[in-house]
């Protein structure tokens, strides 16, 4: 073929342009939707936190406990008072409200995965009452993934969270037992706040606790020193293959102004705090997924902060993901090189009838 000597002619330039653009327009259009990894255990997940959720809600309407429409807009019955005789701490609404949208486990199926957790693992759940819908979504996944959970309950609860009495988390969670959805329960339980042991709830809280404990037949630890409470959960907690920690569980977090990120974390961080039960994990190379934050979880995952009305089971990004065609991008990639390649090495306007006199200058 005639060897190229000149420029490349504008109009050539034009055509190859026009060839990458439909290019990429067809490429465009062979995008599809698929389902996304791991879809059925999440689909699963999904179904049995709504399925819970629903029991918990026509236990409350049982109780008489009334639904307040405005802090609960949804009308979940996973949202409790801002304060009560159980509350420990300050928390925010919105992040009370994202936890009881059930398309939440799906997030938790993926930072499980991502933490290494694989079917028949034993994995330990650490949590308080803040966040009840966050709980049930958990112990769904388990459900769902097939997963041995190791579960320590700190029975106080932040704002907004299972903190009435006959509503607390250990007496929802004997509900949802004995409803059949699963047979987890706690290894035992705390009476929580700052020290594991109650500081900072009332005495009459305190006693609200015990008796709930005493119900629902989950042992109630009272320790007698931080180091106490910290050792225990370690004791409990041997050979899982990571740990949960939801809510701000002081004995997990190692100081109550501790700023834990929220996320799945593998090594040890300034931000967490040497004495508590993430650091000991971590120190040890057994990963921790951090649940203090669900709104900034929400965030990172595409889900909807405080949604009013709840999303629609099962839909989204987390369950199905739009790709393109990988194979016919390579193709076409291929073919548009090989154009380019002929362009710049042989003279093609020659060849197309273009053979006017051009000066010797340098191909580009």
């Amino acid at each position: 073929m005639k060897r190229r000597h000149g420029k490349v002619h504008v109009w050539v330039m034009v055509v190859l342009a026009v060839i990458a653009i439909g290019f990429y327009f067809w490429v465009s259009r062979s995008a599809r939707y698929y389902r996304a990894r791991f879809f059925e255990q999440k689909q699963q997940s999904v179904g049995l936190a709504q399925a819970a959720f629903e029991k918990v809600a026509g236990y409350r309407e049982e109780l008489g406990v009334p639904v307040d429409t405005i802090d609960d807009p949804n009308q979940t019955g996973l949202v409790g008072v801002q304060y009560s005789q159980l509350t420990y701490g300050r928390n925010d609404l919105s992040d009370v409200l994202t936890t009881v949208n059930p398309n939440f486990s799906a997030a938790l199926v993926e930072m499980l995965v991502e933490a290494g957790v694989r079917t028949g693992d034993k994995v330990g759940f650490s949590w308080d009452g803040t966040y009840p819908g966050l709980n049930i979504q958990l112990l769904a996944v388990a459900k769902s993934m097939d997963l041995d959970p190791v579960i320590i309950t700190a029975q106080s609860a932040g704002m907004w969270g299972a903190n009435y009495p006959g509503l607390t988390w250990v007496d929802i969670e004997a509900l949802l037992r004995q409803a059949g959805l699963w047979d987890y329960g706690s290894r035992y339980a705390t009476l929580g706040g700052e020290a594991d042991d109650g500081r900072g709830l009332s005495a009459e809280g305190r006693a609200v606790i015990a008796a709930a404990c005493s119900s629902a037949g989950v042992e109630c630890f009272v320790p007698g020193s931080f180091e106490d409470a910290v050792k225990r959960r370690l004791e409990t907690l041997e050979q899982v293959r990571a740990l949960v920690s939801v809510g701000r569980v002081v004995p997990d977090i190692g100081s109550p102004l501790a700023r834990v990120p929220s996320r799945v974390i593998f090594k040890p961080t300034p931000r967490v705090d040497s004495g508590g039960v993430i650091a000991a994990m971590l120190e040890n190379r057994i990963p921790v997924v951090y649940l203090g934050n669900p709104s900034r979880v929400a965030i990172d995952y595409g889900l909807p902060v405080a949604p009013v009305p709840l999303p629609e089971p099962g839909r989204g990004r987390l369950f199905r993901e739009r790709r393109y065609s990988v194979v016919l991008a390579a193709v076409l990639a291929v073919v548009l090189m090989a154009l380019l390649w002929l362009v710049v090495r042989y003279d093609i306007e020659w060849y197309l009838g273009d053979r006017r006199p051009r000066p010797d200058q340098e191909a580009v």
